[in-house]
């Protein structure tokens, strides 16, 4: 893990909220151990909240490989026997991303304006399956490290420069990354000058009663069924558990994020979904590289 001392967005001056403790499934799948604590920390300037220390490369890659496989979901039951077979299909299913596809449509019709788009790019959109469909006539293509198949329709690659796409979309995946600039980078390395690049994350607080709510029941229902774990995380600091989601999003920082990177802001908002795990606010921006 990297200790870090000030905001990986900006650069800002962090202070610490509380602490929190890693979730037994992260505890497990990444170092083998039992959970142990981190700080959960907020920017002063940006208000980007995330847990410190971060995850390293090799940390990461240890959680996400196969994600989502069977394997990465039986090791994940054990230690939450809600996250079931068909939860875990659910998350994947179409049908999910039918409601998000025609939202992103609309606000690329809004905000695009007369920019023709011929050729997009998801980055890290596992199957391409937000892309497939999205603009009638257009290319779609999906790069994603897991190296899944992409749904029919949309064209993996392992060279996201090499697609020349005049729209790149990197959703639902910042607030799992450690450095979410460094990824931002990677991404622009793919863009064209003057290309579209879109950002959308889950515009989530560490604070929110619906989600104090929920883990205060999953852990109740651990100490039903897994009550050896259950001890292992019943302190205090299991109200602000750290999970796959390491960053807690604003539509502020996150254009802040963007405009770090030199990108130039062209609108930013926010929405909400219902979804088969509730109601969830997403933020997103749209920018051109430069």
């Amino acid at each position: 893990m990297i200790d870090v001392s000030g905001c990986v967005i900006c650069e800002g001056e962090i202070r610490r909220l509380h602490q929190a403790i890693v979730a037994p499934f992260l505890a497990r799948r990444i170092w083998g151990r039992t959970p142990f604590c981190v700080d959960l920390v907020r920017c002063k300037n940006c208000g980007f909240t995330f847990y410190n220390p971060r995850l390293d490369a090799a940390e990461e890659g240890r959680l996400y490989a196969g994600y989502r496989s069977e394997e990465y979901q039986q090791m994940r039951h054990a230690s939450e026997p809600w996250y079931t077979s068909s939860f875990n299909a659910d998350l994947a299913s179409p049908s999910s991303y039918d409601a998000r596809r025609r939202i992103l449509a609309g606000i690329l019709r809004e905000y695009a304006g007369n920019r023709e788009i011929r050729r997009i790019l998801d980055y890290g959109g596992d199957r391409g399956d937000l892309v497939c469909g999205l603009i009638e006539g257009a290319a779609t293509f999906v790069y994603d490290i897991s190296g899944i198949p992409a749904v029919e329709g949309v064209t993996s690659t392992a060279d996201p420069g090499g697609c020349k796409a005049d729209l790149i979309i990197n959703s639902n995946v910042l607030e799992h990354v450690a450095f979410p600039r460094r990824l931002l980078q990677d991404i622009l390395k793919a863009a064209p000058v003057g290309g579209l690049v879109f950002l959308e994350v889950p515009w989530e607080s560490p604070f929110g009663w619906s989600r104090i709510i929920r883990r205060v029941a999953q852990v109740g229902i651990m100490a039903l069924t897994r009550p050896n774990l259950a001890r292992s995380v019943v302190r205090p600091s299991s109200f602000y558990m750290m999970h796959e989601h390491v960053n807690y999003f604003t539509e502020q920082s996150l254009a802040t994020l963007m405009r770090s990177c030199g990108c130039a802001l062209i609108a930013a908002g926010s929405y909400v979904l219902d979804g088969r795990a509730g109601t969830a606010r997403l933020a997103w921006c749209l920018g051109t590289a430069t």
